[in-house]
């Protein structure tokens, strides 16, 4: 019995199949000299906290015992634990 190779659906992101003649479209799209909107950057992750795209990430190490009161504590004021630990480093430079 021959086997008949199935053709692979491609689907957009916003759930439409991709079929030959819109991928001719998008390359010609891509391959002509006009500005690709529909292609720029995406951002990606969590906001910036200083609105200007760029927040630094800060990573240490502390003890579980210490870990686990921030990790109530936060719980108890519905906030996160990173949302405390900026709030307890800038009191602690503005001294």
């Amino acid at each position: 019995m021959a086997t008949v190779k199935k053709e692979k659906r491609v689907m957009t992101r916003s759930g439409r199949m991709l079929t030959d003649e819109i991928a001719e479209k998008l390359a010609d799209e891509v391959e002509s000299d006009r500005e690709v909107r529909w292609a720029g950057r995406r951002p990606v992750g969590r906001p910036s906290l200083n609105g200007d795209g760029i927040t630094p990430k800060v990573s240490f190490r502390i003890p579980t015992v210490l870990y686990e009161e921030l990790q109530a504590r936060a719980n108890k004021d519905c906030r996160t634990v990173s949302d405390l630990t900026r709030e307890a480093l800038e009191k602690f430079l503005a001294e």
